[in-house]
């Protein structure tokens, strides 16, 4: 087991997308370093602009052991 988002996996390709006007509902699901499941490419992009995070592709498609943190998670 990998430990630590530094220098693993992919640069997603924020430069193709114009996250200011927002992202496709198109569902093309990536996993991120942070073993988040995002529904896109872009939306990766877009939550390490809100977060200024640099959360990279670990691999495209679902997470093997997704983590258990969401936005939907109540504090």
């Amino acid at each position: 087991e990998m430990d630590g988002a530094a220098g693993k996996g992919t640069e997603a390709a924020c430069g193709n997308y114009d996250i200011r006007k927002g992202c496709t509902k198109i569902f093309d699901p990536v996993c991120g370093t942070d073993n988040v499941l995002y529904g896109n490419e872009c939306l990766l992009c877009f939550q390490n602009l809100q977060r200024k995070t640099n959360v990279r592709i670990k691999n495209r498609g679902m997470c093997q052991n997704p983590s258990p943190r969401s936005d939907s998670a109540q504090n």
